[in-house]
């Protein structure tokens, strides 16, 4: 291939590109986007969208899910997610002390202080339709996406 071809678009009109420059700029923009160690993060605090289920506000969460989609996470990385905070408060609804558990104590008591937006039968019944929705999605009945939104709705 020619030195031309590189300087021309797919139209053949010149186009004169500083390939250096946009070196510079994704370097930069890489070094944002990392922890100092090159762990990439997401700019999207899952936590805020764990902590709307746990206070059981539908719009906020619902909302909140949304945010997280559009900043990159993965449906099935927010559900777990969701898993994760349903799974605490029933430990810790279950429990009287975070030395019962293997939680540490501040998972616990935001947990436990999140317990008392639930009934037990509500906590098991949101807990068996992450379950079986999870199940069924992976057979093909339904999409993670869908079931998510559903169970930020119905809290």
């Amino acid at each position: 291939m020619s030195e031309e071809f590189y300087h021309k678009d797919i139209f053949g009109n010149v186009v004169d590109i500083d390939f250096n420059m946009e070196e510079e700029e994704s370097e930069s923009s890489s070094a944002k986007a990392t922890d100092g160690q090159g762990k990439k993060y997401n700019e999207f605090n899952i936590f805020a969208l764990t902590d709307a289920v746990g206070a059981r506000n539908k719009k906020e969460a619902w909302v909140l899910y949304q945010k997280a989609l559009a900043s990159g996470l993965v449906a099935e990385e927010i559900f777990w997610k969701i898993v994760w905070i349903v799974k605490s408060i029933l430990i810790a609804s279950r429990t009287k002390d975070y030395s019962e558990t293997e939680m540490k104590e501040f998972p616990y008591k935001k947990a436990k202080g999140f317990s008392r937006n639930f009934s037990k039968d509500e906590l098991e019944n949101l807990s068996e339709s992450l379950v079986v929705g999870y199940h069924n999605a992976r057979r093909g009945i339904g999409e993670i996406e869908t079931l998510i939104e559903k169970i930020l709705l119905r809290l």
